[in-house]
């Protein structure tokens, strides 16, 4: 009402010539008013707008400072949650540990005895029981060993070094010589002297491990494995990127979604007990403890496959 008076007010003074401030009446809504009077009505909804205007600074500032306050619970409420969820990290771990601890006891002398004991046995059918027992306890015993690195990764912080890319390959190939030949596995280290990393060698090295033994276990007759680098540059920082791809028995648009799941494993023959199951797992914190990411590409079944993962370049 304030805006709509002061408008036709203001309207009517610049329109009309004649007039006198002090002596002259102006129509105001059929009313005739002196200069004095319209001075004075202008003041009162000038005060009356003041008034309303404080008001609505009063109820901003009451909504500002309950928004804060929710703010303020909810930022709490994280900080409670995380702290839970760590607490409970923490628990899984040391419960993972000790079911580990209990598991792997008995298994130790199980896995030590039974090949003295298959020596002692004569008999064909109670050799292959004896055989069944020993690959069962082994499994076991590497089903203990991973899940205790998975535990140990969810505590555990890298300290990066700078390490030659080439040369951890090079220790790779030559630990594995005997195995690859054995499954006439042809090797081939493309990865340049000059590639530099940061990473921890250890972890990275189990990395290898275990993308190697998938890839060798997938080349039932034999193949080739190659592995290979490139720079890559992201937001974070410059990255090499690892590729080590295989001739073997390859993967289907939905194994490489699951291949790194826990306790996946791609097909029918790597349910067999020589495998856990979280081998990928593992590479796949231990890459990310790096920064880094992982995935996995193949052109189909019987193509092959390639294993890419990137860490720090130094």
């Amino acid at each position: 009402m304030f805006f709509k008076k002061t408008t036709k007010l203001s309207k009517f003074l610049k329109t009309n010539k004649q007039y006198n401030l002090v002596n002259t009446k102006y129509l105001d809504d059929g009313f005739m008013l002196s200069a004095t009077e319209c001075q004075k009505k202008l003041e009162e909804e000038l005060n009356a707008t003041k008034i309303e205007l404080e008001e609505l600074k009063k109820r901003l500032s009451e909504t500002e400072n309950q928004l804060n306050e929710l703010n303020r619970n909810l930022e709490q409420k994280v900080i409670d949650r995380t702290l839970e969820a760590k607490r409970l990290l923490l628990h899984i771990n040391k419960f993972i540990d000790h079911l580990s601890h209990d598991l792997g006891t008995p298994i130790t002398p199980l896995v030590t005895l039974l090949p003295f004991i298959k020596e002692g046995v004569t008999d064909a059918k109670t050799k292959e029981l004896v055989d069944t027992c020993i690959r069962s306890a082994e499994y076991i015993k590497r089903v203990v060993k991973n899940t205790q690195e998975i535990a140990e990764l969810n505590t555990t912080d890298f300290y990066l070094k700078r390490e030659n890319l080439s040369d951890i390959v090079d220790n790779l190939i030559n630990k594995y010589d005997v195995v690859f030949k054995s499954c006439s596995i042809k090797v081939e280290n493309c990865i340049g002297k000059d590639i530099f990393v940061k990473t921890e060698k250890d972890k990275l090295l189990k990395v290898f491990d275990h993308i190697t033994s998938n890839a060798v276990n997938s080349m039932l007759t034999g193949g080739t494995l190659s592995l290979a680098s490139s720079k890559m540059d992201r937001k974070t920082g410059s990255f090499i990127r690892v590729s080590i791809s295989d001739s073997g028995m390859g993967l289907s648009s939905d194994q490489v979604g699951h291949i790194f799941d826990e306790f996946y494993k791609a097909d029918e023959s790597r349910h067999k007990l020589d495998s856990t199951g979280l081998g990928l797992s593992i590479c796949k914190r231990i890459v990310e403890k790096h920064g880094g990411s992982i995935w996995a590409e193949s052109p189909g079944k019987d193509k092959g496959a390639t294993i890419h993962f990137t860490i720090p370049s130094d």
